[in-house]
């Protein structure tokens, strides 16, 4: 088993070419990357080709969420772009999500459920009277009906949703990934990358604990071996 694969970067950069210094000293070391709305807004298409031009798998975590129309068409321009995944709101509802998975190709859309920097307390100001694992439940549901290739979601919602989701091949991708849960930043529903492995999780968004680190090959090493210890426990 290669673990490599299940660690995704999050570059969170504006600058392009301090992206790419970062992913050349750790494409060895990981399954891929995430480009997401920080770096997006910046630099837009044409820095998502620069990074593209570097051969490395790539997760284009936009979000999307509108009216069914407008997510179909902004979906049908990044897909051109080629990303190997793209994210977008399940919230959103069935017919947005459906008209995505439409005209996928060869890119997997991944769904959002519930972001980790929200929880219970969250969901009540919201005016929503569920637990975060119903509600990530009834979000994932819809996904599974529109025919989504992975569901994004905190680690401690999986095992859950393993049970209650027919579709086996589901790809259970799990941001807020923390070396240390004192180091929360702003994320609520946080595990470890060796609990979220355990959980059933196979793609692990990591970003500050790779990116901030004096030695990122020495984090990802760490996160590696946390994985090791929890596989098959």
């Amino acid at each position: 088993m290669n673990f490599k694969n299940f660690i995704f970067c999050a570059i969170d950069f504006t600058d392009i070419e301090q992206s790419k210094r970062l992913i050349s000293k750790i494409e060895k070391y990981v399954g891929g990357i995430k480009i997401g709305l920080e770096f997006f807004s910046k630099n837009g298409p044409k820095g998502f080709l620069e990074i593209k031009k570097l051969g490395i798998p790539i997760f284009l975590d936009l979000k999307l969420k509108d009216i069914p129309n407008t997510v179909k068409k902004s979906a049908q321009n990044l897909i051109n772009l080629k990303p190997d995944y793209l994210s977008i709101h399940l919230s959103g509802g069935l017919k947005m999500v459906e008209d995505v998975v439409s005209i996928k190709n060869k890119t997997k859309i991944l769904g959002i459920s519930m972001l980790t920097s929200l929880d219970n307390s969250d969901l009540k100001s919201f005016g929503y009277n569920l637990s975060n694992l119903d509600y990530v439940e009834n979000l994932a549901k819809i996904g599974e009906k529109a025919g989504i290739d992975g569901l994004v979601s905190s680690a401690e919602e999986i095992p859950h949703l393993k049970k209650h989701l027919n579709n086996p091949n589901m790809l259970f991708v799990t941001p807020g990934i923390r070396l240390n849960k004192n180091k929360n930043n702003d994320q609520k529903r946080i595990n470890s990358p060796g609990q979220a492995i355990k959980n059933g999780s196979k793609m692990l968004i990591i970003g500050r604990s790779i990116t901030q680190s004096e030695d990122p090959i020495n984090s990802i090493n760490y996160i590696l071996q946390d994985i090791e210890k929890h596989y098959g426990h």
